[in-house]
């Protein structure tokens, strides 16, 4: 690339003076030289210093590499004029200046300010020689601490405590409720002041009456309400207008255009609602007439349009009336159920966070967290004004710089203000639209208050906030541009996107470097994708039409030597690293594209996503380091003398411990005479010597050379990947032990903890290095391509964070569902539908910032990959809401980047393959004077064979065939498949997901497994609970339903040889002659047809048992019904239950436990006899009753 000029803007960013300054900077801006000039210009102009500025970065690469690109900059500026003593003065200054971290300036300060945290009456504070825990390590106190905490939160239970106990915080242990501390504090950390949040939000739940109009709640809904039926009023109106407009269609128009102007005006009327009970009652007001399709216009393309609008906006209407049929007394008397557990939840969490911090006192240690937190209040008083040395710590900079503002959150934020004498020398630079760490608790809000309130630089007076805008371009050619902004100028927006788009925001061209082309405009690919069925018995599985379309065009674009702007500004062809793979989570999806690519014979490199600690070369390894901390251990003893390293056999193994059959494997080891053994135990022993006086990382090191493992391992299949695993393991002890940790038995118990508690730590490792790239769009940020391929479009927005039982956020609060365990039901408060809508509209914004980083990385080609199924239906939904701009609505319904994408393009002429598919048309097409695109649709079973190669091996003069190296790259695409089981059982679906998706109230309250007694406390009885449970059940499938006499039919099944005595003796007889006195045995005997233990075998779906598995694989699914029945209206089943159960609670407790067996049990009946089954009945012999299931 050709050197940098500045534009205009970037100079007035460079010498802007006199106010805090805010520089929003487009991708490609040039945003880092800008930052670079800006200092240079202080340095030469004004005589500073480079060390009189605070330079914060969100990153330690990022500081390096600024830091770096600061000195470059002072070395070529002396070599222009060597005799300047001012810049060379600064050679030595620029390695101490404060271009940091926000974590590396706050621990700098805390470390040189500790003194003045020690607080009076507190037995331990922070010395400066304190540690920062990392993630994993505060992770493993945090638990720790949590469990002290709730020890106590049980000891002392309130009735508040029971309940958020018993219904939030439910499950089989205390995960749950843990869960749900553990995310409310660490949601809380990016609040400046974490403890006013949990006392704000303690005082709002604290008195839940009044009027619920003036509830926040009430207001985010009505705000929704609001925006829908704006949305859907002008939708309608539209429409009927245009066709109110055109002669030639009357007919269609006193058929739909008249009944859409009814239905808008009465949706219309909740708009100017006032308050919660109006807009109930307007809602019930609303009427769709009934709509008439002119004759021969049925299939008509507009006609088609036109209903899917219609039927939106019903839709529309049915979901707002769900949310509107509840009443605002009810909507309050549910937040009043539920005030006792979330007042305490805010008590336990804030009982979690002080334990917490005492703790991490007691250790003389802090997270990252806690740092922000405590260097904002040595700089901050509780009343918000500068401490001394706060004042003393913005004397010291000329200016605060700060890059990548767009990721700040509260907390630094504040910091920031703090050091910056009030703002007045801030200087911060970013983009909101590449803000994408919201999860991260980045907070983009900040960004945009500034952006829409501080003024523009030309216009701003001397100390007033001032803005610069950086648009014009430098990385991309017009077609990137003009492709980004066609999308976001139609797709984002204040109501959906929490900012405009017009031409400040729009990226302006200022690459004039490049060569003139004619091959690089935008592609968008559909590939068509079909589901089993009749027609199609084995089509093409999406992923996998995708991932070889891929790799038949980037074949395709090497073949052809697709030329790239090269390093000396020259054309060239490509090579595969100019290429790169970008999708939202690629996850598992990495081996299925990397499959592709080798069919191709393509190389590629990804981030391995599988399991980094259960690779064998990593398992061994650990195992091994365990066995030299301590031999006695016979699981890793035996996984490493079983491994590749020393080749022990199983019948070897069997033999040694033969040797000594009553101690450990070590004992049996070192009886063993065998030379394999001896010599392994020589091996062992030197290294435990060596272990002794040496690092983890040095001892790894030593390992590795001592017995080859990276040439044992290197020499397996993914050779080069299992090398750079070891290597990795290395570095993750490095930094292990650079945490202040020493020695081997602390990094085995430390990676032992973690890994039992399935917090595995992350290693930074790779799937290979070369080729082509695949990567998330989150690790693409900060990077370009010359060819960048936007994948997986039809990956659907994450719904993870509306799981949990209780929602948080920053304004409205708690958001937590309602549960009743007298009626066994659960369902949302009015809260929790206002946090979800208010969350799912923030998530969607940081989605299409998400968009907008992936369509900002390619420098010369940008082509969008996406594979749907139901292509038509989907078309033709997207085409109805079509438009330039969509409208804030439209966009807000899309599930993925696809739909956002699709929106818009739709509407242009060169879509037209795509309405063709859709069989709509679109109410206008788009007519701007963009760069244009090239659309196409494929069929996804084009793509269901590999491509055959031709055979290049030649035979040599011995007759036999070349080995082809290319075969150990192999990578299984389905290895997530491999792990699903061939077979199960109904029981071993109780608990799962399915539960809830094939009952029919899947909105039960889960069951909680009641606390039972430890095995060391229970007293020898017998036979165990499930034994006599087994008895009982082998009796009740024998049992004469006419015969009372159960101790006659007992003793007559024990001379059968049909009981043991031991099972004979622990039949409860009582429970059974109960039963034969109930209701239900009275009916059982009077049916004609009855089947007892049943014995079934269907096939399910895989992805009903593991949703994240592709698709198209069935698991057999077998169980054993206990007995079932037909009635006049269809199969009635019965499931007998030996627990033990007490109360009415208990009872309806444990019927929900089994709601999702009966279920299976139900779906197998009904397939198999092909008859409805309309009854599922528990029986519990223990108290006999019989409880029906829905």
């Amino acid at each position: 690339m050709a050197k940098l000029n500045l534009t205009p803007q970037q100079s007035a960013a460079v010498e802007n003076r006199g106010g805090s300054l805010l520089v929003s900077a487009a991708a490609g801006s040039g945003k880092t030289k800008v930052l670079v000039e800006r200092l240079f210009r202080y340095i030469t102009a004004e005589h500073c210093h480079v060390d009189d500025f605070l330079i914060i970065t969100y990153t330690k690469a990022a500081a390096a590499e600024l830091r770096s690109k600061i000195s470059e900059e002072l070395s070529r500026r002396l070599a222009e004029t060597p005799g300047d003593r001012h810049l060379r003065s600064q050679l030595l200054r620029v390695y101490q200046a404060d271009i940091k971290t926000v974590d590396a300036f706050c621990t700098a300060l805390l470390r040189e300010n500790t003194h003045l945290l020690a607080q009076d009456g507190e037995k331990h504070t922070l010395t400066p020689d304190f540690r920062v825990l990392d993630e994993n390590d505060a992770a493993l106190l945090r638990k720790r601490v949590l469990g002290r905490v709730l020890e106590a939160f049980y000891e002392n239970m309130e009735a508040g405590a029971a309940l958020l106990a018993d219904t939030l915080g439910a499950g089989r242990d205390d995960s749950a409720l843990e869960n749900l501390v553990l995310e409310t504090y660490e949601k809380l950390q990016s609040h400046a002041s974490p403890e006013a949040w949990l006392e704000r939000n303690r005082t709002a739940w604290t008195v839940c009456t009044g009027n619920f109009d003036e509830t926040p709640y009430a207001d985010a809904l009505l705000r929704q309400v609001r925006r829908k039926v704006h949305h859907w009023s002008q939708s309608l109106l539209k429409a009927a207008s245009a066709l109110a407009l055109d002669p030639q269609k009357d007919d269609l128009y006193r058929g739909y255009g008249e009944k859409f102007i009814a239905a808008a005006e009465s949706i219309a009327e909740l708009e100017t609602s006032n308050g919660w009970e109006e807009t109930r009652q307007c809602l019930a007001a609303v009427t769709f007439p009934r709509l008439t399709t002119p004759k021969g216009m049925k299939d008509d393309a507009e006609v088609l349009r036109l209903k899917k609008l219609w039927e939106g906006a019903k839709g529309a209407m049915k979901k707002l009336g769900t949310m509107l049929d509840v009443s605002g007394q009810e909507a309050m008397e549910d937040l009043a159920a539920m005030a006792p557990a979330m007042l305490a939840l805010l008590k336990l969490t804030a009982d979690f966070s002080e334990a917490y911090r005492q703790e991490k006192l007691r250790m003389n240690c802090a997270d990252f967290s806690d740092q922000e937190h405590l260097a904002l209040r040595l700089l901050l008083s509780e009343e918000g004004a500068p401490t001394e040395l706060g004042r003393q710590t913005a004397g010291r900079y000329r200016e605060i710089m700060v890059d990548e503002y767009q990721d700040t959150n509260e907390v630094q934020n504040a910091i920031f203000q703090a050091v910056s004498r009030e703002g007045q020398n801030l200087f911060t630079v970013g983009d909101v639209k590449q803000s994408i760490y919201r999860f991260r608790l980045a907070d983009p809000t900040i960004f945009l208050d500034k952006y829409k309130r501080f003024a523009s630089a030309e216009t701003a007076k001397e100390g007033e906030e001032r803005k610069i805008l950086l648009s014009q371009n430098f990385r991309s050619r017009k077609e990137i541009l003009d492709a980004a902004n066609f999308v976001f100028a139609n797709i984002l927006s204040t109501e959906m996107g929490e900012m405009e788009y017009g031409e400040d925001e729009m990226l302006h061209f200022g690459a004039a470097y490049y060569p003139e082309r004619t091959d690089c405009d935008t592609e968008f690919h559909l590939i068509a994708a079909h589901q089993r069925s009749e027609e199609e018995t084995r089509p093409v599985k999406k992923l996998l039409a995708e991932a070889r379309f891929t790799a038949r065009r980037i074949r395709q674009l090497l073949d052809e030597g697709y030329p790239v702007t090269g390093e000396e500004g020259t054309l060239r062809p490509c090579r595969p690293e100019d290429i790169v793979i970008l999708m939202r989570s690629p996850g598992s999806r990495s081996a299925v594209f990397a499959q592709a690519l080798a069919e191709e014979d393509v190389p590629c490199s990804f981030e391995d996503s599988g399991d980094y600690f259960q690779s064998m070369e990593i398992s061994v390894t650990v195992s091994l380091l365990e066995i030299i901390d301590n031999p006695r251990q016979d699981v890793p003893l035996i996984s490493v003398l079983r491994s590749p390293i020393f080749g022990f056999t199983p019948d070897r193994l069997a033999e040694i411990r033969s040797c000594d059959r009553e101690g450990d494997f070590y004992d049996a080891l070192r009886a063993d005479t065998g030379v394999d053994s001896q010599n392994f135990l020589q091996v062992l022993t030197q290294l435990r010597e060596t272990a002794m006086d040496i690092s983890v990382c040095q001892l790894l090191w030593h390992i590795y050379d001592r017995l080859a493992l990276p040439g044992i391992f290197g020499a397996m299949e993914g050779g080069a990947l299992r090398q750079e695993n070891l290597m990795a393991l290395s570095r993750y002890a490095e930094h292990f032990e650079a945490n202040d940790y020493r020695g081997l038995f602390a990094f085995i118990t430390q990676l032992r903890r973690l890994l039992d508690a399935g917090n595995a730590p992350a290693v930074k490792t790779t799937g290979g290095s070369g080729g082509v790239q695949m990567m998330s769009i989150h690790k693409s940020k900060g990077l370009e391509f010359p060819i960048v391929f936007l994948c997986d479009l039809d990956h659907s927005f994450s719904n993870q964070d509306f799981d949990t039982p209780v929602l948080v956020h920053p304004t409205l609060g708690l958001g937590p569902r309602c549960i009743d365990l007298k009626r066994k039901i659960r369902y949302p408060t009015m809260a929790r539908l206002a946090l979800e809508e208010t969350l799912r509209r923030e998530n969607l914004a940081e989605e299409q910032r998400v968009l907008y980083v992936a369509m900002t990385r390619p420098k010369e080609k940008l082509i969008l990959v996406a594979s749907m199924y139901h292509t038509e239906k989907r078309l033709q939904k997207l085409t109805a809401y079509a438009a330039c701009p969509a409208l804030p609505e439209a966009v807000a319904e899309g599930r993925c980047f696809g739909d956002w994408i699709l929106l818009p393009l739709l509407c242009r002429p060169e879509a037209a393959p795509l309405r063709e598919r859709a069989g709509v048309e679109v109410e206008s097409l788009y007519t701007g004077d963009t760069s244009p695109w090239q659309v196409f649709i494929h069929d996804a079973n084009d793509y269901g064979e590999a491509p055959k190669k031709e055979i290049l091996q030649a035979e040599n003069a011995s007759g036999h065939t070349e080995f082809d190296p290319a075969v150990l790259n192999y990578r299984y695409p389905y290895q997530r498949e491999t792990q699903l089981p061939a077979k199960l059982t109904a029981t071993q679906l109780k608990g799962r997901a399915l539960d809830e998706e094939i009952a029919e109230d899947a909105l039960h309250t889960p069951y909680i497994r009641p606390l039972a007694q430890p095995k060391f406390r229970q007293q020898d009885r017998g036979l165990t609970p499930a034994e006599r449970g087994t008895a009982t059940h082998l009796v009740l499938q024998y049992l004469d339903l006419r015969n009372p006499n159960v101790p006659e039919q007992v003793a007559a099944l024990r001379l059968r040889a049909k009981l043991t005595p031991e099972q004979a003796a622990a039949v409860d007889i009582r429970a059974l002659e109960r039963f034969l006195s109930s209701p239900l045995a009275e009916e059982m005997r009077r049916v004609a047809a009855m089947e007892r233990e049943y014995r079934f075998t269907v096939l399910m779906d895989a992805r009903d048992y593991d949703g994240m598995s592709v698709g198209g694989d069935e698991i057999l699914l077998q169980g054993v019904v206990d007995c079932w029945f037909e009635t006049p209206r269809g199969i009635a089943v019965v499931d007998f239950k030996t627990d033990h159960v007490r109360t009415e609670e208990e009872v309806a407790q444990h019927a929900e436990l089994y709601r999702g067996q009966l279920a299976a049990y139900s779906l197998a009946l009904g397939r198999v006899l092909e008859k409805p089954v309309v009854r599922r009945v528990l029986y519990f012999l223990s108290v006999g009753r019989a409880v029906e299931v829905s």
